[in-house]
């Protein structure tokens, strides 16, 4: 990328209307498909209900058990999936944009590993603390904690894998490689954390570390002002991610802060992340796939990026789980297991495209 290309972010011209057009029409179709997949979403499950059922307990009427299928597992649940895949993948777009890394992502470079150590760290600590004072504050340190914790490890893990990258211009090779690496060791942590641990835990943690939105209720919202501070931090963020993307000395001369900035943004891209990750496991795959695929449907300015990112990335949770929870139904799938079916031919392919450049 070169000057020509920050010229065009900073002043369109009579050529960006076409693009505007397409942009308007690429939301206005993922809007509805969203839409409709939220629809689909409410009907289809164990227990298969129709439009006019949903309507009424919608409405406040209609018999109880349909109420509370509907207000107590299918629309929270819905709406968390929307909500986690908008965090996954702005967490993904910026991550690539800071680091100038089309194969970076929450889990690549390691903070999912590291959000996961710390939750499952944190609530072995909770649980102890709690047993210890002869009460149960679990689900208000659930809701409360967590995202700090998560917030913490995923960005120590960050850092980390940066830092063993640094020396080698943080190349997508080198990257991957020490994403790998430090992932494997914090997971290799987290199991024997689990194990540890012992007990009927065990069986529900392994569940959550495989991503899933099972058992998710209105109490999970809770991530909404994290996805507020993300949301806001991720459009504060445009004009330097948009200069972070330029080689160094390139963004030095346009008067950009170099280490302010891919400080800031790398604390942006984690809090999106960690904080899904707190709520819903780490769900793999999806801030690495969903940027590219909103490239190749609005192009790569930034402004259209962020917004249709964020609808693709909705799209993608909530139909991966509607799959997970009606494929093999009334057992569930963990919706982590189809989004990283999905992710890990796309990964590799952007890993031979990238080191065959690099050769």
């Amino acid at each position: 990328m070169g000057t020509r290309s920050f010229i065009a972010f900073a002043a369109p011209t009579r050529s960006a209307s076409p693009a505007r057009w397409r942009f308007m029409l690429v939301g206005a179709l993922l809007l509805a498909a969203l839409a409709a997949l939220l629809g689909l979403s409410l009907l289809l499950g164990a227990v298969p209900l129709e439009a006019r059922q949903i309507w009424l307990a919608l409405s406040g009427e209609g018999d109880a058990t349909t109420h509370a299928l509907l207000w107590n597992l299918r629309l929270p649940r819905s709406l968390l999936a929307v909500v986690v895949g908008l965090h996954f993948a702005l967490s993904g777009l910026i991550l690539q944009a800071v680091i100038r890394n089309p194969l970076a992502d929450p889990g690549v470079i390691g903070v999912s590993s590291g959000a996961s150590l710390a939750i499952v760290a944190f609530l072995l600590l909770a649980d102890f603390i709690n047993a210890s004072l002869g009460h149960d504050g679990g689900r208000l340190l659930t809701l409360a904690g967590l995202p700090f914790a998560a917030l913490l490890g995923g960005l120590g893990s960050a850092l980390l894998v940066l830092a063993l990258s640094w020396r080698a211009a943080i190349s997508p090779v080198r990257l991957a490689l020490n994403g790998v690496a430090v992932g494997a060791v914090l997971n290799a942590l987290v199991m024997w954390i689990v194990v540890a641990w012992g007990g009927a835990r065990t069986e529900i943690t392994v569940i959550w570390l495989a991503g899933s939105l099972y058992g998710r209720d209105f109490d999970h919202l809770a991530l909404l002002p994290w996805s507020v501070l993300g949301l806001a931090g991720a459009w504060l963020l445009l004009r330097p991610l948009s200069l972070l993307r330029f080689d160094d000395d390139v963004a030095r001369g346009l008067g950009l802060h170099l280490l302010r900035w891919r400080l800031a943004a790398l604390v942006v891209a984690v809090l999106l992340a960690a904080s899904a990750i707190a709520v819903a496991g780490p769900i793999g795959f999806v801030g690495l796939v969903i940027p590219h695929f909103a490239r190749l449907l609005v192009g790569s300015e930034l402004r259209r990026l962020l917004p249709v990112s964020a609808l693709c990335g909705a799209l993608l949770t909530l139909g991966a789980d509607i799959v997970a929870r009606t494929a093999i139904s009334p057992l569930e799938l963990p919706v982590g297991v189809l989004t990283t079916l999905i992710g890990i031919p796309v990964f590799l392919i952007l890993l031979q495209r990238h080191a065959g450049r690099q050769s």
